[in-house]
């Protein structure tokens, strides 16, 4: 299974990437969603975990876009928030984009426990 994490934060995106490796997933990152959109040209991915609050393309832009692809990934939103809005907002607002969302600070076994839950209703 193919993962797609994207994240502003470099040390979050090393993160995710270690912990899901570790259980044998094959993960790519991006570091926002201009280049996970390229990064989705480029390879299939049966997953996408991304932040929502990032700068050149958030993770609502990102829903829609990987939404229209003809082999359309899950989707897991996980945010903090930002300055102007809080997690819980953030996530209200695209709920209907997401498969599933987590608020940060996230546990590793929340992440795996939420991943292999949404791969393994993969259609």
């Amino acid at each position: 299974m193919h993962i797609l994490v994207v994240d502003d934060e470099a040390n979050i995106r090393f993160a995710y990437k270690e912990i899901l490796s570790s259980v044998g997933y094959q993960v790519i990152s991006a570091k926002n969603g201009q280049e996970a959109e390229k990064c989705l040209q480029d390879n299939l991915v049966d997953l996408i975990v991304t932040d929502l609050i990032m700068q050149n393309g958030d993770g609502i832009e990102l829903a829609v876009f990987a939404r229209s692809l003809q082999n359309r990934p899950k989707i897991l939103a996980v945010t903090g928030g930002g300055a102007r809005i809080s997690a819980h907002n953030a996530l209200a607002m695209g709920e209907h984009f997401f498969d599933a969302a987590l608020t940060k600070p996230v546990s590793d076994d929340a992440l795996l426990t939420t991943i292999n839950h949404l791969l393994s209703t993969q259609h």
